[in-house]
């Protein structure tokens, strides 16, 4: 039986906790770069080993997935997020997946495009009075737009600012609590604490209310929050409760604006840095659109589009880790992991694995034609994650992202402006740049 790698402490004491807590993504890139793609942490918190190995994400996601359960960190996230698909297991979890399967299948994407271009043709048109944007802000009040009409049906009766602020707070506190375990309990009333609990009632209620509302005054509505209300257990016809309903909701509401938001962000970063590849994509845009709208069905032409969003996720993946715990003493690989060991899977470093991808950090859109992702290894590539447990509105951020992009740059050209600050990713519950992207546009 073979030992992980124990790289060596930083520290006499803490050992390596500090350095990972400083710096976590600094850690990951340089520790695979000197130690590869699987090693113990050497912490004095908890036994933690990290791969980056398509692999051993395989036999943990997929193969043998009932030998590994969600880390405790998903606790911290329930505190947002409550039971919902991301967080709940085991036969809760399947019950609710069952249910909600429906609301995200192709027939119920369709009905959400118009959503989506309407919501983006107003960005359009607020840009035409503009030469400079913070393009990540912009990015999160499209897509926190673009949810809650698709999720809800209508605008919420708030300011989009408000409700960004607050779940800015909830991410940045549930990261932090996450990353620095130290942390005083939740119900002791610490500045930290009282404000991230004014930002989550303040989320909770807004959702609350749209469903009491809705429950109160039944009517006809193409919305997510519908399709859910309505769904049933195939096995059982038992319908989501309340509390279900809120946590879906608030799930969706949350995980499924911002890193869209993200994901988008880097993507037009990305094209400004390579104008060679942006020029290509403005081309099939203009090719295939007509300076029209995408429909739904014309969306699939757009390849080269699907490709550039592919690549920007490979880069800048919005969910960079997965943490999984040892459910009971196992092998993998020839290695013993003894039970409640913490597996963090390096999504960062996995999509950067110079044994998988060629040129590993250019970005290379083409790597995404579908005779080069066959040679790829099936698990070198897991954006939304990945098995059984894979992002349920996969699709639905794929469609979005592609109406952005191609609604935005079918009518301006973006440029990093230049006194931007310096675009850095940051590590929290997901990576999103650090300082935010400034960008100067102008019409096509």
């Amino acid at each position: 039986m073979k030992d992980v790698p124990l790289i060596p402490a930083d520290h006499w004491f803490f050992r390596n906790s500090l350095v990972v807590l400083n710096d976590p993504l600094a850690f990951f890139v340089n520790t695979f770069a000197e130690y590869g793609d699987i090693y113990n942490v050497n912490s004095n918190l908890y036994t933690i080993y990290v791969t980056a190995n398509p692999k051993h994400i395989q036999e943990i996601m997929v193969s043998n997935k009932k030998d590994y359960a969600k880390s405790d960190d998903y606790k911290i996230l329930k505190y947002s997020l409550g039971n919902g698909l991301l967080t709940s297991e085991g036969d809760f979890w399947k019950k609710q997946r069952r249910i909600a399967q429906p609301a995200f299948h192709r027939e119920s994407m369709k009905k959400l495009l118009d959503i989506m271009i309407a919501s983006t043709q107003k960005i359009v048109a607020s840009w035409k009075e503009k030469t400079q944007v913070q393009l990540t802000d912009e990015m999160n009040f499209l897509t926190l737009d673009i949810v809650t009409k698709c999720l809800f049906g209508t605008e919420l009766k708030t300011d989009y600012s408000k409700i960004q602020q607050a779940v800015t707070i909830e991410n940045e506190y549930l990261a932090e609590r996450i990353m620095t375990p130290f942390k005083p309990p939740f119900w002791v009333p610490t500045s930290k604490n009282r404000a991230y609990r004014k930002a989550r009632a303040y989320s909770s209620s807004l959702i609350l209310n749209i469903i009491k509302d809705r429950q109160e005054n039944p009517s006809t509505h193409n919305d997510l929050l519908s399709m859910l209300m309505n769904a049933e257990d195939e096995d059982t016809g038992e319908k989501m409760s309340n509390q279900q309903l809120k946590d879906e909701s608030i799930t969706i509401f949350v995980a499924g604006h911002e890193t869209t938001a993200n994901a988008l962000s880097w993507t037009f970063y990305l094209l400004t840095q390579h104008p060679d590849k942006l020029k290509i994509l403005q081309q099939e845009i203009d090719t295939v659109l007509q300076d029209k709208p995408p429909t739904f069905q014309n969306l699939k032409e757009l390849t080269y589009t699907q490709m550039v969003l592919e690549e920007s996720m490979r880069l800048y993946p919005p969910a960079w880790t997965i943490v999984r715990k040892v459910a009971h003493e196992t092998t993998m690989d020839g290695y013993l992991f003894k039970k409640d060991t913490r597996l963090i899977l390096d999504v960062y470093m996995l999509h950067r694995h110079p044994d998988y991808w060629e040129n590993p950090t250019a970005f290379e859109p083409e790597r995404f034609e579908s005779n080069q992702k066959k040679k790829r290894h099936k698990y070198a590539y897991i954006p939304f994650g990945a098995g059984q447990r894979m992002c349920i509105g996969n699709s639905f951020a794929m469609m979005e992202m592609k109406v952005v992009l191609t609604l935005l740059l079918q009518q301006f050209n973006l440029s990093l402006a230049p006194n931007a600050p310096e675009v850095v990713p940051e590590p929290l519950i997901t990576l999103r740049p650090k300082n935010g992207i400034l960008m100067d546009i102008r019409s096509r």
